[in-house]
């Protein structure tokens, strides 16, 4: 391999979107995304959700994404459903103020476990390790309200 060709090939391993949750979780709830960093950026991302609870995510790969889908491996842990937003992100157009709705999915977490969840875009893709957790028991806050 060239060295042209392995450079090429290290930068396009880091590329792909990027994911960013738009929706905050409930009051003693889950609903975390972090990005898993490698040298040359982002690797993956991973999520925590508490189980009843829907987190919604935006991509974006310096527009929203385009032909954005999304696959759970187990639905029965974490549901995910295109989404729409209603608000408008920048388009990547260098015309300024073009704007385009946002590319959106929301996970729901079903029931307690783990699955991963396949994002692909035009650009790439991303994979998202999904930990569903239990909520927290019901006395809990009655015991921290005394």
């Amino acid at each position: 391999m060239t060295r042209i060709a392995l450079v090429v090939a290290l930068f396009a391993g880091g590329c792909g979107p990027w994911l960013v949750a738009e929706s905050p979780a409930p009051p003693g709830r889950s609903a975390r995304l972090d990005s898993v960093d490698g040298f040359w950026g982002v690797k993956s991302y991973r999520l925590e959700v508490s189980q009843g609870v829907a987190i919604a995510i935006t991509c974006n790969d310096g527009a929203p994404c385009e032909k954005l889908s999304v696959a759970s491996d187990n639905p029965a842990v974490a549901q995910v459903k295109l989404a729409s937003l209603g608000t408008l992100q920048p388009n990547g157009s260098p015309i300024a103020g073009n704007r385009a709705t946002a590319a959106a999915f929301v996970v729901v977490g079903k029931q307690v476990g783990e699955t991963r969840i396949h994002v692909r875009s035009k650009d790439g893709g991303r994979e998202i390790a999904v930990s569903i957790v239990a909520p927290p028991a019901q006395g809990a806050a009655a015991t921290v309200a005394r």
